[in-house]
């Protein structure tokens, strides 16, 4: 993150105070072993399941084909991760990273750790506050996560701060982006979203170089992951919906993918300065260290029929949102198991620790940073009025103002501040 231009983030009175400093936890990226689940190889199809659904891939697995073809591929990928990567695994856990993490703080030199944790930041966070709770200095957590919560729980609840946020978006739309939004209204541009999703559903819609197509699934990641930064997704979002909804899917597409719009990616090219041969990607697969991470920290079931349940819940509660959470914690199914498990804050002796919540964060909801600011032992709670995920870097100079006050000379927050 640092080096590819994340220290701006910072303030230039952090900046100015201390060293930033970065790493990439076990597993994950530079980090060597690296976690491998194969995601490069190409997949061969086998079996039955691989015909369960000849369609557009569904959302919401109802029936027992179309269970039978999410659990084969959720099986194939933990089959993959152990294969390549079996030895590590089990010791990939937040509370292993935790404990690097304080052989870093003794390396630097420094008697207390001064932290700030983003979104996963605040579980690495709160685990080295329990671990070493005399060794924290000070402690920022921005976009919190909830330990308390079962696996099913934390599906629930992320599933509603995406379909919230994605109404936050029909709502608010216009006024972030104007003329770019793809419909003029909120109910036009909640229409316009409905009519994707049945159309995707019954049939794929064309995209460029591509023999399969925007299928409901690719729609759907799509949207999602374009409601982590207003302020700089949702115009790209509302473009390719409008582009979409006129019959090319290419740009949903590319978002879905995580690649940068035709415009800019000429402008990355031109600005991305020259590295020799040995500089180490610190990319890795990204997505394997994040399905690693969370399968080894928190305890999942292995029978099958509990994520079915789960599933039919959720999607009662939260729709496609809900279906999509549940079907992804499926991956989880038979993961070793490492972490504590769900549980109440231990920490005692841990000094205040600001906790950061935005109120329409659509990854890491509010209501979990209220419950982490309870638990902690001299929890502090800034609430950031916005949209989007985390809040210092991007919410405004009240937000930095107050953080930088805390981190810097460890000004509390006093209770109720609203930024």
């Amino acid at each position: 993150m640092l080096r590819d231009g994340g220290i701006e983030t910072f303030s230039e009175r952090l900046r100015e105070r201390f060293d930033i400093v970065g790493f990439d936890p076990r597993g994950v990226g530079g980090s060597r072993p690296a976690i491998d689940c194969g995601a490069d190889d190409e997949a061969e199809p086998t079996g039955e399941a691989d015909e369960a659904d000849s369609g557009p891939h569904t959302l919401h697995p109802a029936t027992a084909r179309q269970r039978a073809a999410a659990l084969t591929a959720a099986e194939q990928t933990a089959a993959a991760c152990r294969e390549h990567s079996g030895a590590i695994l089990p010791h990939v856990g937040t509370t292993d990273a935790a404990r690097d993490m304080d052989v870093l703080r003794a390396a630097l030199g420094d008697a207390g750790l001064s932290y700030l944790g983003w979104s996963y930041g605040t579980s690495l966070g709160t685990a080295y506050g329990e671990l070493f709770p005399r060794k924290v200095r000070a402690m920022v957590l921005d976009g919190a996560i909830d330990p308390s919560l079962t696996w099913s729980q934390r599906a629930l609840s992320q599933a509603r701060g995406f379909r919230e946020a994605v109404d936050d978006y029909a709502e608010h739309c216009s006024d972030v982006v104007g003329e770019a939004c793809p419909a003029g209204t909120p109910e036009a541009v909640r229409g316009l979203l409905k009519r994707l999703y049945e159309a995707t559903a019954d049939r794929p819609l064309p995209v460029e170089d591509s023999e399969w197509g925007l299928d409901t699934a690719t729609l759907h990641s799509a949207v999602t992951t374009s409601m982590y930064t207003p302020e700089e997704q949702w115009e790209p979002l509302s473009l390719a919906l409008g582009e979409a909804d006129r019959g090319d899917g290419s740009r949903l597409a590319a978002i879905a993918a995580g690649e940068p719009p035709a415009e800019d990616e000429q402008n990355a090219e031109e600005e991305s300065p020259a590295t020799d041969d040995e500089t180490v990607d610190s990319t890795g697969d990204a997505d394997s260290a994040l399905t690693a991470v969370n399968c080894v920290d928190i305890p999942h079931p292995k029978d099958p029929r509990e994520y079915w349940e789960a599933l039919d819940e959720a999607h009662r509660a939260e729709g496609d949102h809900g279906s999509d959470a549940v079907v992804a914690a499926l991956g989880c199914k038979g993961w070793p198991q490492a972490g504590p498990g769900p549980h109440r804050v231990r920490a005692d002796g841990l000094p205040p620790v600001l906790v950061v919540g935005t109120t329409g964060d659509p990854s890491t909801p509010y209501h979990e940073a209220q419950s982490l600011a309870r638990q902690l032992p001299h929890g502090m709670l800034l609430t950031y009025e916005g949209l989007g995920h985390t809040a210092y870097g991007r919410a405004g100079a009240c937000v930095d103002t107050a953080v930088d006050a805390y981190l810097v000379d460890l000004t509390p927050v006093e209770p109720g501040k609203t930024c």
